[in-house]
Order: C-alpha cells, then sequence, then structure tokens
C-alpha cells in the first residue's frame, strides 16, 4: 500500500514538474535574428515593428543559416542592390537551420526619399505581423501554422528565385544611375620610356546590364625612343566608341568589360644629330580594343576604378630613325589606368 502511495505521489509530482516547465518555456518570447548592413529609416521601421509585437531581438550583420544563436526566426533587410525587400527565415525543426520562407519586396514610392521609406516600411510592417504572429504564442506554433501568402502591394518571390537574386554575386545588376562618367590616369606600355595619358570616358546605359559609350586619351608626358644618337618623343590621341557590359556585382566591388574602335593620332618629334635634321612625323590609324575594369565602392553612386586594355594599331605604325625602323607602335598597345567614377541620372 505505502509502494502505491509512493509512486503515485511520485508521478503527480513528475506531471506538475513537467506543465511548469511546459508554461515557463512557452512564455519565453521567440528569439528573432534581425539582419541588418546598415542602420536606415526603413531597417529602423522594420526591426520597431517586431520588437513591438514583444519578440526578442538578435542583431547581426550577416545571417549564418547553420550558427543562427539559437533564434526560431530571422529577418534579412536587402536595401541594395534594389530592389529593396525583407527576407523571412524559420528554423527548420529536425535540422535546426534557418531556411528562406518567403521574400517581401517593397514597391517604389514616387515621393521624398524620406517619405518613400517611411511608406514602404509601413506596407512591410503589414506583412511583418502576420508572419510572425504565430510566434507570438511560443516557438511551437511555427510548425502548426502554415505562411500565409501576403496581399499587395507587396508580393511574394519565389525562393529560388529570390536565392539566385541577392546570394548568387556574379550575376550582373544595373548601374547606380543611367549615365557614367569617369576621369583617370593611365599609363600606356609602348616603345621608349613610359608616358603618362589623361583618360575620360562617358557611358550611357541601354539595357539592365550593358551601356554605349565613347572614350578619349589626351597625351600628358610623352615616351622617348631612342637609338644611336638619336631620339624621338612620341605621344598619341584617342578617340572613340565602345560598348560595356556588367558581369560581376556585389555590395562592395562590380567588374564589367568593354571592347571598342578608336582613332588615333600618333605625333613623333625627332631631336637628330647631324648630318641628320629634326622633323616631326604624324600619322593615322585605328586602333580596336578589349578591356575589363574592376570598381570598388567609395559611396553609392562614387566608384574607385582600375582598368586595363588591349588594342592593336591598323595599320602598322614604325618609328624609323634616317629611313631605318627602330620600333612598331601599338603592336600591341596596353593602357593601364585608374581614377574615379561617378554614376548619376534616373536608373
Amino acid at each position: 500500500m505505502s509502494v502505491r502511495w509512493l509512486r503515485r505521489r511520485l508521478s503527480r509530482l513528475v506531471l506538475l514538474t513537467l506543465i511548469g516547465v511546459s508554461r515557463q518555456s512557452s512564455a519565453e518570447p521567440a528569439r528573432i535574428l534581425f539582419v541588418s548592413h546598415e542602420q536606415t529609416p526603413f531597417s529602423a521601421r522594420i526591426r520597431g515593428e517586431i520588437e513591438a509585437m514583444g519578440l526578442s531581438i538578435l542583431s547581426a550583420e550577416v545571417l549564418d543559416v547553420d550558427d543562427a544563436l539559437g533564434a526560431d526566426a530571422a529577418a534579412r533587410v536587402i536595401e541594395y542592390p534594389p530592389p529593396r525587400c525583407v527576407e523571412l527565415w524559420l528554423r527548420d525543426e529536425r535540422t535546426g537551420r534557418l531556411v528562406l520562407d518567403r521574400v517581401l519586396e517593397a514597391e517604389q514610392m514616387e515621393a521624398e526619399p524620406g517619405a518613400a521609406d517611411a511608406t514602404s516600411a509601413v506596407r512591410a510592417s503589414e506583412q511583418l505581423r502576420a508572419f510572425f504572429q504565430p510566434l507570438r504564442e511560443g516557438s511551437a506554433a511555427l510548425e502548426l501554422m502554415p505562411p500565409r501568402p501576403p496581399p499587395p502591394p507587396l508580393k511574394s518571390i519565389a525562393t529560388p528565385r529570390a536565392a539566385a537574386l541577392h546570394s548568387t554575386p556574379t550575376r550582373a545588376k544595373a548601374e547606380d544611375g543611367r549615365f557614367f562618367q569617369q576621369l583617370a590616369a593611365a599609363v600606356p606600355l609602348q616603345p621608349g620610356s613610359l608616358g603618362l595619358d589623361l583618360l575620360l570616358r562617358a557611358r550611357a546605359r541601354i539595357a539592365a546590364s550593358y551601356g554605349i559609350g565613347a572614350k578619349l586619351v589626351l597625351p600628358l608626358v610623352q615616351s622617348t625612343v631612342s637609338s644611336g644618337g638619336n631620339a624621338a618623343d612620341v605621344s598619341a590621341s584617342l578617340f572613340g566608341v565602345e560598348l560595356s557590359g556588367r558581369f560581376v556585382t556585389t555590395p562592395l566591388a562590380t567588374l564589367d568589360a568593354h571592347a571598342g574602335v578608336s582613332m588615333v593620332w600618333l605625333s613623333a618629334s625627332g631631336r637628330a644629330q647631324a648630318p641628320y635634321t629634326d622633323r616631326v612625323d604624324r600619322k593615322l590609324a585605328a586602333l580596336p580594343s578589349l578591356g575589363s575594369e574592376l570598381g570598388f565602392r567609395l559611396t553609392k553612386h562614387v566608384r574607385l576604378c582600375l582598368g586595363a586594355e588591349l588594342g592593336v594599331a591598323l595599320p602598322k605604325l614604325e618609328l624609323a630613325f634616317a629611313g631605318q625602323s627602330v620600333a612598331t607602335w601599338g603592336r600591341p598597345l596596353a593602357l593601364f589606368s585608374a581614377g574615379l567614377g561617378v554614376a548619376w541620372g534616373n536608373p
């Protein structure tokens, strides 16, 4: 009799303990990992909406789906590159990893910059409340409550497409603006000593990742070609058109490629010893070229540009002293540049 009584008491004690632990765990607010690269009015409003629901916030700059600090869900704010959106992630109870559930894309509003941020955030907050509502009663509701489709004006983007849009850094993106201008110093690799040129480039975007533009190269420091006791100062001016394409873009850098053709005005001013006389020769030729440019973002619209291109002069241009060829110019011509680029205008 005493054994049965002891077992019954022990069973009741275990049951009461389990009920107390369950109530205590269910009373704890769900942990939400909030990921934002920088503090903006849009991200601050989204964070405030989540905190207003009584959820616990964990801040991070990078989302790690394997090590999510024990969070039940995550909200990642992506403001660049456009379109601006909020990724919503849920924890998979089987694997413990965060899984992308949906992406809420904010419509771009035609208003003042501050008003556009506030309007987009208000619309996004309506969807956030609908998504995080099941988490207010405990993390156990995550498996019971199916995701709700977002109403307009926010549209739900398919997960594969969203992953390809935001997690693949090598997909081409549009420029910050419709027009792009660059001012750079350029060093041509040509016969003789090193020279220095001024490079001016302008480009207009004609498609999402492609543009058409023009470039102008003006000599600042001439190169010197010497042979025996004779020498000549050589300089070349270029003007041409080119097509460009963007193949890699990340929040920190971009990679462009361009191809075009330029007209070359080559000038050689000789300094001869007797019995030869000084003279100036000028020739005109074409220069097809291919190149690439790596841009590091300094601000939203300003980039530090490092470029390189390679061209071949047509027809062949030769430098001759007293009728004897001493060098061939532009076969090939390499041009390395470094400068600043600015994108502007409505995309």
